[in-house]
């Protein structure tokens, strides 16, 4: 597997593995099959697996976890905190079992669950709530030391807090994060995520990297070592323009491109993804 290399030199797979359906309710995908394609993934050289405290209602952490225990020199976790549930999300794990059976026997319930999840979720920048939230990740993950912290979805005004500044500084000072960044969703963003003296990753979905391209922003990554990280790479193959192959090729021929984040579940969907580059 093709590796590129971010920050102090911290080298990462070109293709990352991405956690956000690991136990969801709506992800019709038994567990032992996730978790097999979770080892298949480390077993073809991928070291990179992106998650969210949020995601599963914290399971998705929790899988990795157990996976870092037979692996943790082949693994790059990088998971994002700001997001949470709403008070009720612990009755919602523990139903979990029971409403996916339900959803995978109804799956015209599929996109009502989804919408109901959604809505739960809220975002919360204080450093003091991010602070626990960065304790429960390294509970679920059972790290020390996080590999790489992401601020979800940040705003404009989050990015720009000086307050938010000292969190991220505090966090690598403390050794409780290796690398920290911000995980965006607009060119405006990734400008005031710059801002931040301390990050070294980026997030960002596949549009916003094709507005990078040729653009003074790119310099200052390139000049600050910044790992840049793609999401949402499968639009194009949802909508019947491209095959998996091309939409991952096209997302990682730019050089500043870091690795491209490809949310698989199940074996055969890796393989399509590890095509690529055989």
């Amino acid at each position: 597997m093709i590796r590129r290399s971010f920050g102090d030199g911290m080298r990462v797979s070109v293709l990352g593995v991405g956690c956000g359906r690991i136990a969801s309710i709506s992800n019709p995908v038994p567990m032992r099959e996730i978790e097999a394609t979770l080892e298949a993934a480390v077993e073809a050289g991928v070291n990179l697996f992106d998650t969210a405290d949020i995601y599963g209602q914290g399971d998705s952490e929790r899988t990795l976890s157990r996976l870092l225990l037979r692996h943790r020199d082949r693994m790059f976790v990088v998971t994002k905190v700001g997001g949470r549930h709403s008070r009720y999300a612990g009755v919602i794990r523990l139903a979990k079992p029971l409403l996916r059976v339900v959803v995978r026997s109804r799956p015209q319930l599929h996109n009502a669950v989804v919408r109901a999840r959604a809505a739960t979720v809220s975002y919360n920048f204080r450093p003091h709530d991010l602070s626990l939230a960065v304790e429960g990740s390294r509970r679920r993950l059972r790290l020390d030391q996080l590999d790489g912290l992401l601020l979800h979805s940040p705003s404009l005004e989050t990015l720009r807090d000086p307050e938010v500044h000292d969190f991220l500084a505090e966090l690598l000072h403390s050794g409780r994060a290796a690398h920290v960044g911000a995980s965006v969703k607009s060119l405006p963003e990734v400008e005031a995520a710059l801002s931040i003296p301390t990050i070294t990753m980026l997030q960002v979905p596949l549009a916003v990297a094709g507005a990078l391209s040729g653009t003074a922003i790119i310099e200052h990554i390139r000049h600050r070592n910044i790992g840049v990280f793609v999401r949402e790479i499968l639009e194009g193959v949802r909508l019947g323009t491209c095959s998996p192959r091309e939409a991952i090729s096209a997302a990682i021929t730019p050089d500043f491109v870091t690795a491209a984040i490809i949310g698989v579940s199940t074996r055969r969907h890796l393989n399509e993804s590890l095509s690529v580059f055989s």
